[in-house]
């Protein structure tokens, strides 16, 4: 009756010792899922990041389709261009 016993304990500590291998050292151990979340959290921010760009895109085409006092400052400041027959006058830096 002992030997039955000890074979089912040491049956359950195999099993029990599996599973702990498993959880620390298997494809899905708590490392490994520690990893995937902070790449989760790192991707997430860069996600954030760049719908942070898209809608400062989505509002410059915005103001450049509907504002023309806008449209007129991007041509003059970044283009340097100007009316007809208008002086421009340039500062030196």
């Amino acid at each position: 009756m002992h030997k039955r016993i000890y074979i089912a304990l040491a049956v359950v500590l195999f099993l029990v010792a599996v599973m702990v291998s498993q959880l620390l050292f298997g494809d899905n151990s708590i490392p490994r899922q520690r990893q995937v979340a902070n790449q989760i959290v790192i991707y997430q921010k860069q996600i954030d990041s760049l719908e942070q760009v898209i809608d400062n895109h989505k509002l410059e085409i915005e103001r450049l389709k509907h504002d023309s006092l806008y449209k007129e400052q991007i041509l003059r400041t970044r283009y340097g261009m100007s009316r007809k027959g208008e002086k421009v006058f340039q500062q030196v830096k």
